[in-house]
C-alpha cells in the first residue's frame, strides 16, 4: 500500500510543471508494476469541507492549499443556496462527497492513472467514511452515488 495524506485529501491537479511531493508520490506509486486499486477516501465531519463552505476559520495557507484542489464551487452546489448557512450533518456530508468526486476527477487526470485504465488493470475508486454511523461508502459510476461498501461496484470510469 502506498499512501498521500495531507489536509483535505486535496489531488492536486496533473501538471508536470509544479513541484510537489504530493504529485511525484501519485506518478511514482502509478509505476508499480503490482498497483491494483488507487483509492481516495473522504469522511463526515471533514473540517476542510468546512472550510470550503467557509464555515470553519482557517489560515491563509490552508485556505490557499483548500482551493488548489478545486472543491469549492462543487462543495458550495451540493448544499445549494445554504453555503455560508447552519448546515446540518447531511448536508456537510453531500458537500464532503462533492469535494471527494473532484479530487477523484483530478486524479483521473495524471497518465499514468489513464493509460493503466485504457488495459483495465487499474481500477480508480473514492470511499466515504461516516464516523456517526461507522459505514463506509464506495462511489458507483453506473449510479453516479454512493452505494455501501458491501456491494460490489466496478471502477470509477469517467
Amino acid at each position: 500500500m502506498y499512501e498521500v495524506r495531507n489536509i483535505g485529501n486535496i489531488v492536486l491537479p496533473y501538471n508536470p510543471r509544479i513541484v510537489s511531493g504530493d504529485i511525484a508520490t501519485i506518478e511514482y506509486a502509478l509505476t508499480l508494476p503490482d498497483l491494483k486499486d488507487v483509492v481516495i477516501s473522504g469522511h463526515s465531519g471533514c473540517a476542510a469541507v468546512a472550510a470550503l463552505l467557509a464555515q470553519k476559520s482557517v489560515s491563509s495557507s490552508m485556505r490557499r492549499w483548500l482551493f488548489v484542489g478545486n472543491s469549492r464551487t462543487a462543495s458550495r452546489e451540493a448544499v445549494g443556496s445554504r453555503a455560508g448557512a447552519d448546515l446540518d450533518a447531511d448536508a456537510y456530508d453531500r458537500a464532503a462527497r462533492a469535494h471527494l468526486l473532484t479530487q477523484l476527477a483530478n486524479l483521473a487526470g495524471y497518465p499514468g492513472l489513464e493509460s493503466g485504465r485504457r488495459g483495465g488493470d487499474l481500477r480508480l475508486r473514492a470511499l466515504f467514511h461516516s464516523a456517526q454511523t461507522g459505514s463506509t461508502d464506495i462511489y458507483s459510476p453506473r449510479d453516479d452515488s454512493f452505494v455501501p461498501l458491501t456491494r460490489q461496484v466496478p471502477s470509477a470510469a469517467r
